[in-house]
């Protein structure tokens, strides 16, 4: 029997492309982690509707060919930021820095300053910052991812994500706190436009699929409390080039090996306000991509987008009536999500900002355990004055980048 294709051995390889209609550089490639991965080329199909004297059908039409992908996967640092800026439309970029102060102290519930703004200095609500610089007392406050639930020009508020309370320590020593990393959001003006080349290597029957002028469509995101956090990846595209018995990929550099997201190693905020009763949540992005047909080309050459739409879901345990209240007011809350890769206090943090969602359904279950309210929500721009939050749908920040 021939040898035949197993999932194991395949190979899932991704370079940005430097223009549309440009495959991507050999060099430039990189090895992708998945779950799964399928990338196909699809066609409509027509079928004639004549009738003749056979009585039977005469003949079957494709349309135009187009390309689309799906990669299922696992939350990490790193392993996905391209596709994530991409579907965002804008580059990563650094966070908020506030270099060395002597006129911040700590309390329970985070950072105080006396002078200067953390605003000015670029942090945000949705954030994780790392401090250093406090002597004495306030030396248990170096080096721990704290994440931000909530800025004012003199306030930093929130909780370290290792579980250790902030301790307290008057101004006086020079304190630096920064933003690990970098951070991205669907900007106001100056969208970039992002191409990816994507080949598919099945090496041991040595059939090689490259896909060109492919763009991220979809993103999805869900997490549990005792389960890995899922990201899947969609793509839609032009182009399926030749398949070939050599990779175009000859070398590309290695998978990132950051850990996992799970629940258990993570914090949401609601409204500025840690929740410790969220039991779930999921959210989608759909950057809207299609691919139009043309007479005259077997393969699809015009793409377009549309605006960034965000929704997701939010299970909470039932306490009390403020998620229903918020549903049936049409109040809109800010929420944030922070990811830690584990327990450590400078393990890899993603975190997940959204400035004003609007919840458009309050279902609560019923039965023999807790109740559960699950809430349905969009995810909308943000448009107010309050400068803790960007100006966009989502904002995304990694610390490894």
């Amino acid at each position: 029997m021939s040898t035949t294709a197993n999932g194991i051995d395949t190979l899932l390889v991704i370079a940005k492309q430097s223009a549309e209609g440009t495959k991507a550089l050999a060099a430039n490639g990189r090895y992708y982690p998945r779950v799964t991965a399928t990338f196909d080329t699809d066609a409509d199909k027509y079928s004639s509707n004549e009738i003749d004297p056979s009585q039977q059908m005469t003949d079957t039409r494709l349309g135009n060919f187009r390309v689309t992908g799906d990669i299922k996967g696992e939350a990490s640092c790193g392993t996905y930021a391209p596709l994530m800026a991409a579907l965002l439309r804008r580059d990563f970029t650094v966070g908020g820095v506030t270099t060395a102060q002597i006129t911040i102290s700590s309390a329970a519930g985070g950072l105080l300053r006396s002078a200067g703004s953390w605003l000015a200095d670029g942090h945000r609500a949705g954030t994780v910052v790392r401090i250093t610089g406090f002597a004495t007392t306030g030396a248990a406050n170096n080096g721990k991812n704290f994440f931000v639930t909530s800025v004012t020009a003199l306030n930093l508020n929130g909780q370290f994500m290792d579980g250790s309370a902030m301790t307290v320590k008057a101004a006086g020593d020079t304190v630096t706190v920064t933003a690990p990393g970098k951070r991205t959001f669907t900007p106001l003006t100056g969208h970039t436009k992002d191409w990816f080349t994507v080949e598919v290597q099945d090496p041991t029957i040595s059939v090689n699929r490259a896909f060109i002028d492919l763009m991220v469509s979809k993103m999805d995101m869900a997490v549990q409390p005792n389960g890995m956090t899922s990201c899947d990846i969609s793509f839609m595209g032009k182009l399926e080039g030749p398949t070939t018995p050599a990779a175009y990929f000859t070398t590309p550099g290695a998978a990132p090996t950051n850990g996992k997201f799970s629940g258990a190693t993570a914090l949401l905020s609601v409204n500025g306000i840690p929740s410790q009763i969220c039991t779930g949540m999921s959210l989608s992005v759909d950057g809207q991509v299609k691919i139009d047909p043309v007479i005259g080309n077997k393969y699809a050459t015009a793409a377009s987008r549309g605006k960034v739409m965000g929704t997701g879901q939010f299970t909470v345990l039932m306490q009390d009536a403020a998620y229903i209240d918020y549903f049936k007011a049409e109040t809109e809350v800010s929420v944030a999500y922070g990811m830690a890769s584990d327990s450590s206090p400078l393990a890899n943090v993603m975190t997940l900002a959204m400035g004003r969602i609007k919840i458009t359904s309050a279902k609560v279950s019923d039965g023999e355990t807790n109740k559960i309210i699950t809430c349905a929500f969009d995810i909308l721009r943000y448009v107010g004055a309050d400068a803790q939050h960007e100006g966009t749908t989502l904002a995304i920040s990694d610390s490894t980048l």
